[in-house]
Parts: C-alpha cells; structure tokens; sequence
C-alpha cells in the first residue's frame, strides 16, 4: 500500500514536473477560445494561497462547502482545502429550474456542519444580493498565491473531502473519503485506464461529480498527466467541440456516460467530421448509466472512419460510495464482452445464455474485472448468501477503496457499507443497491433494486422499459424518462413518467381539437410499445413540463423520489391518461 497522501502527491508534482502542464480549461469549449493553463508548479502556489485563507479564517479542520461554476478556481480550492487540512465539500451551483434552487446547498451545509460556501466573487455577490438572509455565508475565493507553503500534514485514514450524493429520494448523503481511500481508488484507476504522464486525458463532466474529481481533478496529480477539463454546458451546446479538442490535444483517455456517446454521433454531422485525428484515442470510459450495444454501434460507425477503434471503449463501474471504480478492468485489444441472455429468465432473476442476436434475448455489456486488492460478488438479498454465476443478486463490493460510512450518518453507513454474508461472517462489503451478477470475473449489472418492477411476480427493470418509451417515437425528450409503479388494492401498476418534447407539440392556433389529438396518439403510442416490447400494461402515462425531471449528481433517473411526487400530486403535469384498473 503507497503510505503518501493526495498532498503528498501534490507537493512532489509541484517539484518533479513543475512546468509540466497539470490542467487545462477551455472557456467556451472552442479551440481559438479562452483557454487557461497551469503548471503543477502554479496549481500549487495556486491552492496554497486558498489554504492560507482558510487558515487565516480558522477553518482547518472543518467542512468548507465549493460551489464553483466550470473552471480552475474550482481546482485550486478544492487542492487548497485538502492543503489547510479542510474537508473540501464540492456541491452544485443551484439550478434555477428547480422548485427549490438553494435545498440542495442548505441540505449538505445542515449535513456536514459546513456555514461557509466558497465560490466566485461575482456569484458571491449576486446570491447575496438576491437573498440577503441567507443562513449560510457566501465568500470569494481570492488571487493570493503562496510559494512557500507549511501546513498540516494529513494521515493516509484522515477524511480528505465529503463526495455528495443526493441518491434517488433527495437526501444528500456525504461520503467520507479518506487519502487512503482516494490513492487506493486512484491507484486501481491507473491499472483500468492504463494511465501513464505522457497520456493525456480530458473530460466535459462536471466538475464536483467523481468522475470529473477523481479521474480528471485527481487523476493528474497522482499521475503526472496532463487534463483538459471542457464545461458540460458547451459539450451539449456543441458535441464537436470534445471530438475536435481530443483531436487537437491528441487525447487519449476521456470518459462520459453512454448519453455523451450517443448524443455526439446523433448531432455531429458527416461533414463536420472533416480532420479529425482520433488515432489516440486509447480509453473511452463508459459508464454511470446503461452501457447500449446501438450506442457503441453508432459511435464506431460514424467516427471510426477517423481513427475511433472500437476496441477503446471501456464499460465501467462504479459510484461515489466507493470513491468512483468498481470495475472496467478489460483488454485493450479486445471489445467489451456482449453476452446475450433470456430476458424471460432474467426476470426471475436468472442468467440463461443464449446465441447473438436471438430475439427472446436481451444484451448485458460487461463492465470488466475489480482491480487488484478488490472483489465484486453477487448476493441474494433475501438469504445475504453468495449467488451462484447463473443468478443475479444484489452486487457487493470490498477493497480499500471502499470507505467506512457517510459523514454524520451512522444508519445509513451501516445499511450501505455494513453487508456480512450470513454464511461465513464475511465481510463488510458495500451494498451497491445494485442487481447483476459476475460471470467469469467479469461484472454485469442489470438494474437497482429499489427500482426494480414487480407486476404479476415477474421482475421488469425499469430501465429497458424506458429505453423502449424513448424509441418508441413518441413525442418524449431523451433521457428524460422514468418507469415506477403504484399499489393497486395491493397489486402493482405500471406508471411512465416523461417528460413531452415540446417542439413536437401543436402550435397553440391549431386548437384544443389538435392538442387532444397529440397527447392521444402519444398515450397510445408509449402503451403499444410497451406492451409489444414488455407484455406489460400501462396504469397511468403521466407528461410533464420539459427540464422538470431531474436527476442525482451522478446523471441517474431519479425514480422514488417522481414516483412520490406522482403519487402526492405534485408533478409539473402536462397531461395524465389513467387506465382503469384491470
């Protein structure tokens, strides 16, 4: 085990690689935009002149809430926090579309005992102006920078930062992070990804989501590479501007959700494409969502022409409650593994495989092998006994990745992270929440199992159910869907939540007629196609305003939270067709 924590890193950088370039930020995402540099060397005067203000202010050794928009103050305080022995904080800007912009915030600084946000001095300002009474105190971070710098030196089990998750419910939950465990993770990230300081990398994920913090934020400290770091804003604005500065930088390692995959060859058009160099593109991770054989399809299809191999793409694993990795440890010669199994059997929570293509079968894409020191299993989580390989269970992890408990939160630390097979005694393991199963070393997930469907005995994973809604070709936004069901005098119902695309809604002087007729054929449309695609009927189809479905920090459907919202009544609601009751 490396007995040197993040800091220590950090400081050897600072003197080892001092003009090496650490970060890089593209302030519009284009290449002739705003781009700021710096070198491990001023990342370190940088962060050191933060430190000493959190000093000066008497803050080491406390939570210090960074509420930073896309950019490198962002890097510096979080680098400055774990410097003064802070526990860094990282949590969203608010989101103004929400009915509640400033709850998350306020939850997290009640959680973690944080007063104090740290943020730019115009956003500081502009809070402060539009809410003076705020219970919480917004500060700027300033330009100081210290060169020499003597602080507190933290141990390996000490908490570094507070990694945030608002879970599917809404409940921020921090969990406490330790140099130990962040260097165990970083490490197993390196073994995954094949990292290595003459190997760029990049990433447009936010900033204060793990994958962004540890790959991306951490990642070049520990590692010596250079990181490009692109605000979400402009990728979604603009695919091509990621392609074009993985092109131009000769990226080789980048990583986003299957979305980012998908998005990008559906918007980039052929033409657009013109000198691309995507040759060294080694590493695309993928993961925080449903991996899709179509999307990989698709992206090969259009970009391999210019250098994309599919053989870089790398399904991957993991969540904040175990830092980020789980697994996507795989060949790099070879393409993710594709089983196909029994979709009636994996109902039941069985894996029967079957040949390719068969059309009574659904495809799992394996998210790879746990690095070294760490295990995956799969756990009934009626008996807690080990599954065997033919059976999905509840997927457990161990290694020293996985940190003790979120902060302040002794039930639910032990709920999530306290899981002993009844067995053996053996453990504890971090329960996931997740389903799936290990096959040949390999993890495969298939759904959550708080989410999981239950209609007539038979298991439906509410994520294939809105893959089919959004293909269906009615009118919902992508990615903008959830599946749950409701108690019906003791029998479980379907329920789609979606959000309507609203540019494909009747202009408002074609008439009542014309809008009945939309949101008739688009009930119809969303019950056919999940009764041919799943046998199932639908309760209630339920469309609300676009942008109103959010999502946790980690870009996951939050499915209770809706489904209690739908059951309150309290759904920014468009339109409702409610079934009668069978």
């Amino acid at each position: 085990m490396i007995n040197m924590t993040i800091i220590d890193f950090l400081k050897d950088r600072a003197t080892r690689n001092a003009n090496d370039i650490a970060f890089r930020f593209l302030g519009n995402g284009e290449l002739d935009g705003p781009i700021t540099e710096w070198t491990f060397s001023e990342l370190y005067q940088q962060s050191a002149g933060f430190a000493q203000d959190l000093v000066d202010q008497g803050l080491s050794g406390s939570s210090v809430m960074l509420a930073f928009p896309p950019g490198l103050d962002f890097v510096k305080a979080f680098f400055g926090c774990l410097l003064a022995g802070a526990r860094a904080v990282p949590v969203p800007l608010p989101n103004p579309n929400s009915k509640n912009p400033l709850g998350r915030i306020l939850g997290t600084s009640k959680v973690c005992d944080a007063p104090i946000v740290f943020t730019t001095g115009e956003l500081a300002e502009m809070v402060t102006a539009m809410v003076p009474d705020l219970p919480i105190s917004l500060k700027a971070v300033t330009d100081r920078v210290v060169t020499d710098w003597e602080g507190p030196k933290p141990e390996m089990d000490q908490v570094a930062y507070l990694q945030f998750t608002s879970g599917s419910t809404g409940h921020p939950k921090g969990v406490s992070v330790t140099h130990a465990n962040a260097v165990a993770n970083l490490r197993v990230m390196g073994q995954m990804l094949r990292l290595k300081p003459e190997k760029p990398a990049m990433v447009w994920a936010p900033h204060y989501h793990d994958l962004c913090l540890v790959g991306h934020i951490l990642g070049p400290v520990y590692y010596g590479f250079e990181s490009t770091l692109m605000s979400p804003l402009e990728f979604l604005l603009k695919p091509l501007r990621w392609l074009k500065a993985m092109s131009h930088y000769k990226i080789a390692n980048t990583a986003c959700p299957n979305f980012g995959y998908e998005y990008s060859a559906r918007r980039i058009k052929p033409e657009d494409c013109e000198g691309l160099d995507l040759s060294n593109w080694l590493i695309a991770g993928n993961g925080g969502e449903p991996v899709l054989e179509q999307t990989m399809d698709a992206f090969v299809k259009k970009f391999g022409p210019h250098g994309f191999r599919r053989q870089a793409f790398m399904p991957t694993y993991g969540m904040a409650e175990s830092v980020l990795f789980v697994a996507g440890l795989k060949s790099m010669d070879e393409a993710p593994k594709i089983l196909t199994v029994s979709s009636a059997d994996l109902e039941m929570h069985t894996v029967n495989l079957l040949p390719e293509n068969d059309p009574a079968g659904r495809t799992l894409i394996s998210c790879g092998s746990p690095g070294s020191d760490h295990q995956v299993i799969a756990v009934d989580p009626a008996t807690l006994k080990r599954c065997e390989s033919t059976k999905v269970g509840e997927l457990w992890a161990q290694g020293p990745s996985v940190p003790k408990g979120y902060w302040g939160m002794e039930e639910e630390s032990i709920a999530t992270y306290g899981g002993i097979l009844s067995d053996s005694n053996e453990g504890p393991f971090l329960r996931t929440g997740d389903l799936g199963f290990v096959a040949d070393g390999e993890v495969y997930v298939t759904g959550r199992l708080k989410d999981l469907i239950i209609v007539a005995g038979k298991n439906h994973y509410p994520s294939d159910i809105e893959l089919t809604v959004q293909q269906s070709g009615a009118p919902v936004r992508k990615g903008s869907c959830v599946a749950v069901s409701e108690n019906n005098n003791g029998a479980e119902e379907l329920v789609i939540i979606t959000e309507v695309d609203d540019r494909q809604m009747p202009a408002e002087e074609q008439g009542a007629e014309a809008t009945d007729e939309f949101w008739a054929s688009a009930v119809k449309t969303v019950q056919g196609a999940v009764s041919k695609g799943h046998q199932l009927s639908v309760r209630s189809v339920v469309f609300v305003k676009p942008r109103s479905l959010e999502k946790t920090s980690s870009g996951k459907p939050r499915r209770q939270y809706y489904r209690q919202l739908f059951l309150d009544g309290k759904l920014d609601l468009l339109h409702e067709k409610r079934s009668l009751a069978l």
